[in-house]
């Protein structure tokens, strides 16, 4: 800005120049020497350059001045006119800061009225079902409270019914355990009774076939030479149903392999016993099935 604004001093000045060089130029062409003519007198006037180019000077600085004054002015009112707009633009963004500000607090406001508004109403609406549901709990308590009351009569009137049913049917089941067991008495009496009967019986048959067997086995021995009064020996003999002698053989040895011997021909000797045969079939599974006979120099023995 300094720079221009001594551009339209410096043009004038040199215009001012300009024009004094022209004006002297012209002034010393029209002096020129002309041709010898007749003198004439002439009026001269002195012109002092100097002066001219000071006054000119001056009034170039005074025109300078002038327009450096204008130029200031003008800057001056430049800077006063964008003072005012940068005011104005100020006032005005103020203005629609304002604007904005009262707009926003507004919205602001709105928004807090509308989630006051719909905080109320979720707080009625919250408050009215919880008085809902707390009346529905209510209800609900009653309802079960007279379904626990009836279940408890139920209940009372089923375990009266039970327990009336229960020793009904304890007394029937003791009487009918008295019952079985004065029959189970009666039983084992009559059981006993003909155990008793049947043991004696097997001993009498028992008793009567060892010494029929012992009989035919004596009869049927043929005591060897080497026999010694002491000597044992024990033969086990198998029997089938029929009285057949399925197997016999030393159980105890005499340590005399003659004596141990002849005991066992002994049996073979005799190969089937007849009344065994006619013994009761459980009898013979429990009682002769097998036997053990011990020979003796001095005669058989069981």
């Amino acid at each position: 800005m300094e720079i221009r604004s001594y551009i339209l001093p410096t043009v004038l000045a040199l215009g001012v120049h300009a024009l004094v060089l022209v004006l002297l130029g012209t002034h010393w062409i029209d002096h020129a020497e002309p041709q010898r003519m007749v003198p004439r007198h002439i009026e001269a006037q002195m012109v002092d350059l100097t002066a001219l180019a000071e006054r000119e000077a001056e009034r170039a600085r005074v025109a300078n001045e002038q327009a450096q004054q204008a130029e200031q002015a003008r800057k001056a009112e430049r800077r006063r006119q964008e003072q005012a707009a940068a005011e104005q633009r100020k006032q005005e963004l103020a203005k629609r800061k304002a604007e904005a500000d009262a707009k926003r607090k507004a919205q602001q406001e709105a928004e807090r009225k509308r989630q006051q508004e719909q905080a109320r109403k979720q707080a009625a609406e919250k408050q009215r079902k919880a008085e809902l549901a707390a009346k529905q709990r209510a209800q609900a308590a009653e309802k079960q409270r007279q379904a626990d009351a009836l279940a408890r009569k139920q209940a009372a009137d089923a375990q009266r019914k039970a327990e009336a049913a229960a020793r009904a049917a304890a007394e029937r089941k003791r009487q009918q355990q008295q019952a079985e067991a004065e029959l189970q008495q009666a039983l084992q009496r009559e059981q006993q009774a003909r155990t008793a009967a049947a043991q004696r019986a097997s001993q009498v048959v028992v008793g009567d076939i060892q010494s029929y067997i012992q009989a035919l086995l004596q009869d049927s021995w043929r005591i060897p030479s080497t026999a010694r009064n002491g000597m044992e020996a024990v033969v086990a003999i198998h029997f089938l149903p029929s009285g057949e002698v399925d197997q016999a053989y030393i159980d105890t040895s005499s340590g005399n392999a003659a004596f141990d011997n002849s005991a066992v021909r002994a049996v073979y000797r005799v190969q089937r016993f007849p009344r065994v045969a006619e013994i009761d079939p459980i009898l013979f599974e429990r009682r002769l099935r097998k036997l053990l006979v011990k020979f003796r120099p001095e005669g058989l023995r069981w």
